[in-house]
């Protein structure tokens, strides 16, 4: 193989999207899911990360635009491998991070133009209202919450 300069060879690796999620629960156990304005079913909350910007503060920004709460992010959950497919022209890699239990009453502000609610629901409701391709994240996600063993969820 010919020698090829650095910049022109960064240039031809295939690039792919990075998304964040959080699992924050209540003190019964309950999984914190939304149900944004653009999809028809709910997930965990969180987004896409803005160039450059590192996965756990992306997660954290999201976390806070969409529901007005600073939580750090604790360990990392799961790394969910999407391909490409559909209207996304680009694989995906999903990371789910711990954001913890919030204690008592959580005092949640939606951002009304993104989020049209949000629930705290056992884990199987919580599976029940996702959609058939993310719903296989929430007990590999919990399973990995329990025993500190990151899950890895290739598509």
């Amino acid at each position: 193989m010919a020698w090829i300069d650095p910049v022109t060879w960064y240039a031809s690796l295939p690039a792919c999207y990075l998304a964040t999620g959080m699992l924050l629960t209540d003190i019964y156990g309950r999984v914190l899911l939304v149900k944004t304005r653009y999809r028809d079913d709910w997930g965990l909350p969180g987004g896409v990360a803005e160039e450059g910007e590192p996965p756990h503060l992306a997660c954290r920004r999201e976390i806070s635009e969409e529901l007005g709460l600073d939580r750090p992010g604790g360990p990392l959950l799961a790394v969910d491998f999407v391909a490409a497919g559909g209207d996304r022209l680009r694989s995906m890699i999903y990371l789910v991070f711990d954001g913890g239990t919030l204690a008592g009453t959580p005092v949640i502000t939606v951002q009304e133009d993104e989020i049209a609610d949000y629930a705290f629901l056992s884990p199987d409701s919580a599976t029940a209202r996702m959609s058939v391709t993310t719903a296989h994240r929430l007990p590999r996600v919990l399973a990995a919450r329990r025993t500190g063993h990151v899950a890895y969820l290739p598509s």
